[in-house]
């Protein structure tokens, strides 16, 4: 590369309109989080034989065992992976943080309000582990882009997410003195039904970032 390209990439990167079409992303995308904040998606219910085992006063004879019920999916976690596909480590923290900050000291943008005092929610440490998800993803697609290295980020961010965020719950739930039959629900509908939705269409959502990333030229590196 000649002294004249190095120069001319130079003005691209640090050109205030690349700057502002930086900012302009990391809004949209912390927007986007927020939208799928408060979307429900109607799925199914794949995991409904554990939950007839669980509650089998929910299901009255043995044929609706076998009738699908529907469940209802907050895409939030896609959205944050298809966000640190596109946007990289640093864009993308900045955006997951920008909603946390919002949602904690502005305006009530989580699933069940906001405020401070949100942190003893149950579902605050899912929120909190949308930063190590993003991390983990970044690092994987860092090193590679092949549709093998998405999938296999994908299995770890959604898993590291969903642990650390059931922990959280749990500690919360025992400060609450929550009983067993509260957390093997939220085990059941909030992690387990929750994680093989959020590997699917986590890495459908980073397939999609990944192509979109190649039209958009202001992003910065990881």
């Amino acid at each position: 590369m000649s002294s004249e390209d190095k120069k001319q990439e130079k003005k691209i990167i640090y050109s205030p309109l690349r700057l502002v079409g930086i900012l302009t992303l990391i809004a949209f995308c912390t927007l986007l989080i927020i939208v799928a904040t408060f979307t429900r998606i109607k799925l199914i219910n794949c995991l409904q034989l554990i939950e007839a085992l669980m509650h089998p006063e929910f299901f009255p004879d043995a044929n609706s065992v076998f009738q699908l019920k529907a469940y209802f999916y907050v895409p939030q976690v896609p959205i944050v992976l298809f966000t640190a596909v596109l946007l990289g480590t640093v864009c993308s923290l900045t955006s997951v943080f920008l909603y946390i900050v919002i949602g904690l000291a502005i305006l009530p943008i989580f699933g069940l309000g906001g405020g401070f005092d949100y942190a003893l929610n149950q579902s605050f440490g899912y929120i909190l582990a949308f930063i190590p998800a993003v991390i983990i993803m970044t690092g994987f697609i860092d090193k590679e882009k092949s549709f093998k290295s998405l999938f296999f980020a994908t299995i770890y961010s959604v898993l590291a997410l969903h642990v650390l965020g059931f922990v959280y719950m749990l500690l919360v739930s025992l400060i609450k003195h929550e009983d067993f039959s509260y957390i093997a629900d939220w085990l059941l509908f909030e992690s387990l039904i929750k994680i093989i939705y959020d590997i699917i269409l986590g890495f459908t959502a980073t397939i999609i970032a990944k192509f979109c990333r190649k039209f958009i030229w202001i992003l910065t590196t990881p």
